[in-house]
């Protein structure tokens, strides 16, 4: 859907008062020239004992423009007390529909925090199969013989962020949060007959880059816990302590090296299954022309998305990212990745002036983006879209599983979340008291944040049970008269 200009709802009434002052002073006198619809009705005007209720031009003959001023008018006059708590380095959007009914400096650029990754959402959706996967494959130079594989088995990654095991999963905030069971790997390795291999586990992340973290991340994310290291290759987020006892929860875990953690995992399993493994795990690259063994499928592209935005998962994103530079350029790079997300916005039309990238999970406090943007990718989206269906919802799912529970917004407010140490923001959708559906953005910047995240909150609330427009029948033309 293409975004359409900021419009004052004061400017948009003071508009309509002109045209009905205009039509009130000028249509008793002078014909006016109308298309064929109007002329309908004006012939019906001029038939004998019948007459217009409403003038020609009034603004009743454009009720939604008019039901549209009317609710921006009373969402003005509901939110500024909370607007006026806002620090000045911040930025709101509500729209209805594509036309903007509310803003706050809409166009200025502000650090987003994990509100990027719907951005990195859309671009992901629209680039890559959305129903397509992400392999993990192990291969060897010759079919096993008698179950025997005489060499390296190679474990070659495809970019699944969500390989996990049972002493991984233990340690996630939300319970009901999407992964993909690494054991199933073994299990298909060890039904594809192989019960030795004469040589060692080898990972292969050639598929991306070697870079695990953005140089302009601050080094404590990666002390932590914010991401993992990244790699094509990665089970239970890159983290020490799970490699050798996988299925059992690990009192320290720290990053390290993902490829070569996750072919000791698989070395692990494997052997847990009675298949022996004779040589120690290492990194390298398969060979060409290579037999495939067993493959594992992440969940489809758009459950990565779903996964990303519902639980903030910021190694869900960069991955993503790598891989769509891969998909665009055929280079498994940050700033390919970054590229690809520019070209996709600006393809679809989105009003992307003004931002920076530096990376597509929001971590970086240098990321910049608009509220603009955010509300006009996500009205391009619309609600019943995957990433509206993904986003958490208020006190029930998610990131909001947690907060505005037992307000009027629970249930009826779905938002992708975003904070960092000087940033709270909040950008989806909300279903109004008076039935509308409307998107908003609001993100705040800076030292004095204002009673933690209430501001946020405040607003989605207020947004569910701000009054809205009189119906749309109410403000529609008057029937013909007699």
């Amino acid at each position: 859907m293409p975004h359409h200009p900021p419009r004052s709802p004061r400017r948009a009434l003071a508009a309509l008062a002109a045209v009905g002052a205009m039509l009130a002073a000028g249509c008793a006198g002078e014909a006016v020239s109308v298309g064929p619809d109007r002329a309908a009705a004006a012939s019906s005007a001029e038939a004998p004992g019948t007459r217009l209720t409403t003038p020609v031009l009034s603004a009743r003959r454009a009720p939604e423009l008019l039901r549209a001023a009317i609710t921006g008018q009373r969402l003005h006059d509901a939110l500024t007390p909370l607007l006026a708590e806002a620090p000045p380095s911040s930025c709101l959007v509500v729209s209805a529909g594509g036309r903007v009914l509310l803003e706050k400096d809409p166009d200025t650029p502000v650090v987003p925090a994990s509100t990027l990754k719907l951005l990195t959402g859309v671009a992901a959706l629209e680039t890559l199969d959305p129903g397509s996967h992400l392999t993990t494959t192990v291969q060897a130079r010759q079919a096993p013989r008698d179950g025997v594989i005489d060499g390296d088995l190679y474990l070659i990654g495809g970019g699944d962020p969500l390989l996990t095991t049972d002493g991984y999963k233990v340690t996630f905030e939300n319970p009901g949060q999407l992964s993909n069971d690494f054991g199933q790997l073994a299990d298909r390795i060890a039904a594809a007959g192989v019960r030795e291999i004469r040589g060692g586990i080898v990972g292969d992340e050639s598929r991306y880059d070697q870079e695990r973290w953005i140089p302009t991340w601050p080094q404590r994310y990666q002390r932590e816990g914010y991401v993992g290291p990244l790699s094509a290759l990665m089970v239970n987020d890159g983290s020490t302590g799970l490699s050798l006892a996988p299925n059992e929860p690990a009192r320290f875990r720290r990053p390290g090296e993902p490829a070569l953690l996750a072919a000791e995992t698989l070395r692990t399993l494997l052997e847990d299954r009675g298949v022996r493994v004779a040589g120690a795990p290492s990194i390298g690259s398969a060979p060409a022309g290579a037999t495939v063994i067993a493959t594992l499928e992440s969940p489809p592209v758009w459950d990565l998305v779903g996964e990303m935005i519902a639980d903030s998962d910021n190694t869900t994103a960069e991955l993503l990212v790598k891989e769509l530079g891969v998909a665009t350029r055929g280079e498994g790079t940050t700033r390919a990745g970054l590229d690809a997300i520019a070209t996709e916005l600006a393809q679809l039309g989105l009003p992307a002036a003004g931002i920076e990238l530096r990376d597509g999970s929001g971590l970086d406090p240098q990321d910049r983006v608009t509220c603009s943007l955010l509300v006009a990718a996500l009205d391009r989206a619309g609600p019943d879209s995957v990433l509206g269906r993904s986003l958490p919802v208020a006190g029930r799912s998610g990131t909001l599983r947690k907060r505005m529970r037992d307000t009027p917004a629970e249930g009826r407010v779905r938002a992708k979340t975003g904070t960092l140490a000087e940033v709270n923001a909040l950008a989806g959708f909300v279903e109004t008291d008076s039935g509308a559906t409307l998107t908003f953005a609001y993100v705040i910047n800076g030292p004095d944040q204002p009673r933690g995240l209430l501001p946020l909150d405040e607003l989605a609330t207020a947004l569910v049970t701000a009054p809205g427009g009189p119906p749309v029948e109410h403000l529609a033309p008057r029937p013909v008269g007699t």
